[in-house]
């Protein structure tokens, strides 16, 4: 007798040393913008919006293999709710595999980037590599993104999207996009590419296809990013390439934008964005900061009647709970 409650003993406590489980946590924060946009051509803007992010993670281990979750909803200051990331994530050291809604790999960083108001309206376009990047859809679109470690310092990750992004059967996507991280001691390098096909309508259609490059690196206590990212449709035959780079600095961030676009026919526009921003807490409470941003874009080559002269600002109020 005594040796079966020994045997069950051990059996249970290696079952339990084999498979591991952390209770569900639970977190939030809330962000406030009171924003203020003033354009060469229109109206000034004056505007504010927010949203509380409700956000809960898990996950259970056996050995070197794990199954983790998360999910964040968002309840607006407007009055609607909305899903941020909602995901199931699975696999070992060496490889993941992850599905739902979520962001992929950054292959255009912007730093600090709280307020970013370009000029030029639909005739200048910024691309930042991030057409399949994720979080795309509001009806029936999905995403699968695998993750395989090479080494310690070499990630792959492919990410795939699909559905559709509208809750409009006419405006489905479809798109695949692998990605390379290399870390060496002093810079990460992160590089992809991404083939996307889209319907903005029944009757027309995108097929595009761009890449991105981006380094990271400290300088001294600052942390910079650079990056460049090119893009062609090849329905439109329009190119669209542009630059960031940026810096952030403890609380200060500050960011430069330059992008020029490549039609067809017609002008080539272009747009040159800086953008700053500086967080300091609140009233000395833990968790809480309010944060001072502006920005300034001017854009090129583009028609009288469009903008080509915005200028930004924005009152960011954060809390951690």
């Amino acid at each position: 007798m005594k040796k079966t409650i020994l045997y069950t003993a051990i059996v249970t406590g290696l079952l339990s040393a084999g498979a591991i489980h952390a209770a569900p946590a639970f977190n939030a924060d809330f962000e406030l913008d009171t924003t203020t946009i003033s354009k060469s051509v229109g109206d000034s803007t004056y505007k504010q919006s927010g949203r509380v992010a409700l956000n809960v993670t898990g996950e259970h281990t056996a050995g070197d293999n794990f199954v983790s979750g998360k999910g964040t909803a968002l309840l607006k200051t407007d009055g609607t709710t909305g899903v941020d990331d909602a995901f199931i994530k699975f696999g070992n050291s060496a490889w993941d595999l992850q599905a739902g809604r979520f962001e992929a790999a950054n292959l255009f960083p912007l730093g600090k980037d709280v307020v970013v108001e370009h000029a030029g309206g639909d005739e200048t376009s910024v691309y930042n590599a991030g057409n399949a990047r994720g979080r795309a859809g509001a009806d029936n679109s999905g995403q699968i993104a695998l993750h395989v470690n090479a080494s310690e310092n070499v990630k792959f990750e492919l990410g795939t999207i699909y559905g559709d992004t509208g809750g409009d059967e006419t405006t489905a996507i479809s798109g695949v996009r692998p990605v390379v991280t290399i870390m060496t001691d002093s810079v990460t390098y992160t590089a992809g590419f991404e083939s996307v096909s889209y319907d903005i309508s029944a009757t027309e259609k995108v097929d595009m296809s761009g890449y991105g490059l981006a380094a990271n690196f400290n300088v001294g206590a600052a942390n910079v990013n650079l990056a460049a990212a090119s893009s062609k449709n090849d329905v439109s035959d329009k190119k669209v390439s542009s630059l960031t780079a940026n810096m952030t600095y403890g609380n200060f961030g500050l960011g430069l934008i330059s992008s020029s676009v490549d039609n067809k026919t017609g002008d080539d526009p272009s747009l040159l964005t800086t953008y700053v921003a500086y967080s300091m807490p609140l009233l000395d409470i833990e968790n809480a900061t309010v944060t001072f941003a502006a920005s300034h874009s001017t854009a090129d080559k583009v028609a009288a009647t469009t903008n080509d002269k915005t200028t930004a600002g924005k009152v960011r109020f954060n809390y951690n709970f």
